[in-house]
């Protein structure tokens, strides 16, 4: 059986521990090719072959190099960059013998775990990092030491090495400069999920309610909010083909809009979902996202697609009164139907008109409809033919929120009532550690809005006279027992600790990813104001550096802190002690070769031993004599009666 050398262990474990992250993101065949060379560097083929293998790593470092060029057809960047690195770095591990190449290796290694960070920034990869950080180092430990350590107590000056590191690196974290905006295009968010889309057709809202993934995080100023007041708004959709309803392409000013009551002050943290909608609970008249802009509809958007983390603060009012007054080509779009399509529900919707009902009746009959008639709320509505809303309303009555939110909204279209339909979230979850709410995919819905004389557009969510659960409760709430497993719902009992999680991962979220430019200010305005300044941040991380620096060096330097000496420097001390009893003693600043030729002109006869003992000692102490020859050392001292 195969026998390991500890040296080698310690450049393949750290290394490993390295790559495992990146197996996430590289290509298949560069995450098989690094294994296949750890495999390879631990084997005793490459021990018998290593000195032959030059031309094989030449051409394997050729190839992986064209390799990534066709695979990301760049070889710079996070993917083609990362990619190169991480094949240059196991070509690296195969001719690595010496002390050298492990200090090169682990200095490698330590780029290599920054390079992770491009594509996952959690809060359990930046744990896992850390771990593998302290093995990097223990192994730069374990590999420098001129006397074989037990792994142990390598991992133990590891590990007190990074800790003596923190203080440094947290007075870097919080008073180096920040920029006033992120990297481009370098941080990607490995979390980034379609979210809501700018169209609904029957069962795109239930697909995304299986997602457990959070959306964002809201923190309200005041307490006591009511969820079921929650209706976070995205996409307004217009426009119906029959089958799918969109947003409407034309652009139209902003119209009139009156908060009532009074406002919320709330801030968002928004997870990357490569989708545009900035959601806002209310009428939201202040957006402190830089770009961010506000529609005719009270959508609010981003400048671009949201591919990071974004954190904005909202002013808002739950009650309001929006377009009192509908222009004819607005009127006109809010009640647009498709013809050819759905005459069952038109013929209901006109009927209901035709009977001298008003809008708010209409609206209301609608409802009773609903509520009396055998509709189940489910994720696993049967699919429906050309004329879906006809299918739904009088034939398979079971569906989701967009299902009863389009039915709806073509029923008061037919009935002349103006109608559109809203896409968004309801509700979320309260996290009582924290003080936030939770607002996941799962919380996706839709409902509609009318338009009332004199009170302009009005919410009405059709899902509520179905099952009200959903509003009141939340979405497991509303739906039947045998739909539940569909949503992955933890265990009860897990409960409080997935919340505590949570409220620990936000504010990882919060002061480490989130720590910008605006955040470093306040706080350093909360600190002291001179500090806020560019000359401010500088001096004072100088003079924070220069105390943590001079403390630990006093801390180091204390006679009771001086390190004890490895094993050859008490062998050699043992030695010394012997030829001090004959009248030798060496000077304090005399080397080691310097007081063995002193030592055999005063002492001819014991030559042969002292140029042995010293020789051994010097190559073990501060050359690279194999570790094997500690044993002789120690033979010869114990043996050594001058």
């Amino acid at each position: 059986m195969a026998k390991f050398e500890p040296g080698t262990l310690w450049l393949v474990g750290p290394l490993l521990l390295a790559l495992l992250p990146q197996t996430l993101f590289l290509p298949v065949w560069i995450s098989a090719a690094a294994a296949l060379g750890m495999v390879w560097r631990i084997s005793p083929v490459w021990r018998k072959n290593a000195s032959s293998q030059r031309l094989l790593r030449l051409v394997l470092a050729l190839s992986g190099t064209l390799g990534v060029f066709i695979e990301h057809h760049t070889l710079f960047g996070p993917q083609g960059g990362v990619s190169l690195l991480v094949l240059m770095t196991v070509l690296k591990l195969l001719e690595s013998e010496g002390r050298r190449d492990h200090l090169v290796m682990t200095l490698v290694g330590y780029f290599l775990l920054m390079t992770t960070f491009i594509h996952d920034q959690r809060l359990l990869t930046a744990l896992w990092l850390a771990v593998a950080a302290t093995v990097f180092t223990a192994s730069l430990v374990a590999t420098q030491s001129s006397a074989p350590l037990p792994w142990r107590t390598a991992l133990k000056l590891g590990g007190s090495l990074i800790l003596q590191a923190l203080p440094l690196a947290l007075l870097l974290f919080v008073l180096f400069p920040r920029l006033h905006s992120p990297i481009g295009g370098l941080i990607q968010t490995r979390q980034a999920q379609t979210g809501l889309s700018d169209s609904m057709s029957p069962g795109s809202v239930s697909q995304l309610i299986r997602s457990d993934a959070i959306a964002f995080r809201a923190d309200f100023a005041s307490a006591g909010i009511d969820g079921r007041a929650l209706y976070w708004r995205g996409p307004v959709l217009w426009q119906y083909d029959g089958q799918t309803w969109h947003r409407t392409g034309t652009a139209v000013e902003k119209v009139a809009a009156e908060p009532l009551g009074q406002p919320l002050n709330y801030t968002i943290t928004l997870e990357a979902d490569n989708q545009p909608w900035l959601p806002v609970a209310g009428l939201a008249t202040h957006v402190n996202l830089p770009g961010a802009h506000e529609t005719a509809d009270l959508e609010w958007l981003a400048a671009r697609p949201v591919q990071e983390r974004q954190r904005y603060e909202v002013q808002a009012w739950l009650d309001y009164r929006i377009e009192p007054t509908l222009s004819p080509a607005r009127r006109a779009l809010a009640l647009d139907l498709p013809r050819g399509f759905n005459p069952g529900a038109i013929a209901l919707g006109r009927r209901w008109a035709g009977e001298g009902r008003s809008p708010q009746a209409i609206a209301e009959a609608a409802l009773a409809y609903f509520r009396e008639q055998p509709f189940h709320y489910t994720l696993n509505p049967p699919t429906l033919g050309a004329n879906a809303v006809d299918d739904f309303l009088f034939a398979s009555r079971r569906g989701f929120c967009e299902h009863y939110a389009g039915a709806f909204t073509v029923l008061m279209r037919a009935a002349g009532v103006p109608a559109r339909v809203v896409t968004g979230y309801q509700g979320g979850e309260y996290n009582p550690i924290g003080k936030y709410w939770i607002v996941r995919q799962r919380d996706a819905h839709a409902w509609a809005e009318i338009w009332l004389a004199n009170q302009g557009w009005v919410r009405v969510d059709p899902t509520a006279a179905v099952a009200p659960n959903r509003i009141e409760l939340g979405i497991e709430a509303g739906l039947p027992d045998t739909d539940k497993s569909l949503l992955n719902l933890p265990a009860a009992w897990l409960q409080p600790l997935r919340l505590t999680w949570d409220f620990v991962n936000n504010g990882w979220n919060q002061w480490v990813l989130g720590y910008d430019f605006e955040r470093q200010q306040r706080l350093l305005n909360v600190l002291s104001p001179s500090l806020t300044s560019l000359r401010g941040m500088l001096w004072s991380l100088l003079a924070g550096a220069a105390i943590l620096l001079g403390g630990l060096s006093l801390l180091l330097l204390h006679p009771g802190q001086q390190p004890k000496p490895d094993r050859p420097a008490r062998l050699y001390a043992r030695f010394l002690h012997r030829l001090a009893r004959t009248g030798l003693h060496k000077g304090p600043a005399e080397g080691p070769s310097d007081f063995a030729r002193r030592a055999i002109r005063h002492r001819p006869q014991l030559a042969r031993e002292i140029e042995a003992i010293t020789s051994l000692y010097a190559g073990l102490r501060y050359g690279h004599a194999p570790q094997a020859q500690l044993a002789e050392l120690q033979r010869l001292i114990r043996n050594f009666r001058p």
